[in-house]
């Protein structure tokens, strides 16, 4: 890493891992002046199609927003959570995958699911899926579960 100051090269002094970041902190070989940097992962480039036809980036956030529905009331820690959508967007980064439709993030979702917790898979297919096992498709189609209380 380059020195802000003068642009000579740097080395770290020390490392401390975050939630998503990295936090080092760094000493100038040539001028030792200190400086921290902050890392972290560069938002994925998986473009998700949306039955619309319309397409957005890959969004983590709102997966995680369901799985905070889908989790109330159960033994499941947010961590898990946390540790399933990762798990979901670094098997696609690593397929190489760039563009996919919701329908397949929802299939691999509910195969997550199922192994993180049974109850909470039914909610989300009960939610998302036709009576045949399908992903419901047309926004019309009404849900048959009824809402969820928000706390």
């Amino acid at each position: 890493m380059e020195c802000p100051y003068c642009g000579s090269d740097s080395r770290v002094l020390d490392s401390r891992g975050g939630k998503e970041t990295v936090r080092r902190r760094r000493e100038c070989l040539s001028c030792t002046r200190r400086f921290t940097t902050y890392e972290r992962l560069a938002p994925s480039e998986i473009k998700v199609q949306k039955r619309d036809g319309s397409t957005e980036p890959f969004s983590r956030e709102k997966l995680e927003t369901l799985l905070e529905r889908l989790a109330r009331d159960r033994p499941v820690s947010a961590r898990a959570c946390h540790d399933l959508i990762r798990g979901i967007e670094a098997e696609l980064v690593d397929a190489g995958v760039t563009a996919l439709a919701s329908g397949q993030v929802a299939d691999r979702l509910l195969a997550r699911l199922g192994d993180l917790d049974p109850l909470m898979a039914r909610r989300f297919a009960t939610n998302y899926l036709t009576e045949d096992g399908t992903l419901r498709t047309a926004p019309d189609v009404p849900s048959p579960q009824l809402a969820l209380p928000i706390k």
